[in-house]
């Protein structure tokens, strides 16, 4: 798969990791298509990237803390592209003290875990159109000792909450979501794959305050630059080895197991079925399990 004529739709693409891998994958020819948030951010984004790329980079604006705009970027996705090769989905948040969405729901869990798996299954006949789909779902390293038997009646908080695990299980989420996907859409052509990038240097730490923002001051000097933390997103958006791996978790650009209870697939599938009850999303839209 070379990255010409493939339309690769990234969210979260205005800073950080998401706007290395547009930058990336646009220097390759690709069709950029930038998810933001802020329109003023997302334009300065946008003309950046429009002078390294060959084709013309496009940017879609939503809240994707807001299920609401979640679907009306879906609906517009559908109505201006003729499929989607590749879609990362990038954007995180993470926050000092417990907030909740306009759908009522705590945003960490709503923006990391519940954004993507919206989108990604509104999107999924897009991404069918695809000679070679593709799914690349951004996380983080799990820490094991995070996830008690319980842990599925926490992802809200509801019993308590804290920065950086509540951060920890919206990641630990992506992984869920990445490997049940990839049982459900298994013999469709389509492959998902998460990565990890490790520690980067990027504003996303430095503004969420809280123990974050402080873990980010102290990893500082080990931390890598936006641009090497991208490199795996886009090896698994584009190269030819692995066109044939789905179900997989990478850091730098080489597959690494994760902890035991992620491969649970009761859990994973619990983890669905809480996701899907709290989207709203209709079964008619959803990746069916084959």
């Amino acid at each position: 798969m070379t990255a010409q004529n493939k339309i690769v739709v990234i969210t979260g693409a205005n800073a950080g990791i998401g706007f290395a891998t547009a930058t990336g994958l646009a220097k390759q020819r690709a069709t950029i298509v930038i998810i933001c948030r802020d329109a003023d951010r997302g334009n300065v984004a946008l003309r950046a990237i429009s002078e390294v790329a060959v084709v013309s980079p496009r940017l879609f604006i939503a809240d994707l803390s807001s299920q609401a705009s979640i679907r009306e970027l879906a609906a517009s996705l559908h109505q201006q592209l003729p499929r989607i090769d590749v879609l990362i989905n990038n954007v995180g948040a993470a926050f000092a003290k417990k907030e909740y969405t306009v759908d009522g729901i705590e945003k960490t869990f709503a923006i990391n875990h519940l954004a993507p798996f919206l989108l990604t299954n509104l999107t999924l006949d897009l991404i069918r159109q695809a000679s070679e789909g593709r799914i690349v779902n951004l996380t983080a390293g799990i820490l094991p000792i995070l996830l008690g038997p319980k842990f599925l009646e926490n992802l809200q908080g509801e019993r308590t909450y804290r920065q950086f695990p509540a951060y920890i299980l919206s990641k630990v989420g992506n992984v869920l979501f990445t490997y049940e996907l990839a049982r459900r859409l298994h013999g469709t052509g389509i492959t998902v794959n998460c990565v990890n990038p490790g520690p980067v240097a990027t504003q996303f730490t430095q503004k969420a305050g809280g123990i974050l923002s402080v873990m980010s001051r102290v990893l500082r000097p080990i931390m890598k630059s936006p641009e090497v933390g991208a490199r795996t997103p886009i090896y698994l958006a584009m190269a030819p080895e692995v066109a044939g791996i789905t179900g997989g978790y990478f850091v730098n650009c080489k597959q690494k197991r994760t902890a035991a209870i992620t491969y649970d697939q009761a859990i994973a599938k619990k983890h669905w079925e809480i996701s899907e009850r709290l989207t709203s999303l209709n079964s008619g839209t959803t990746a069916k399990r084959r």
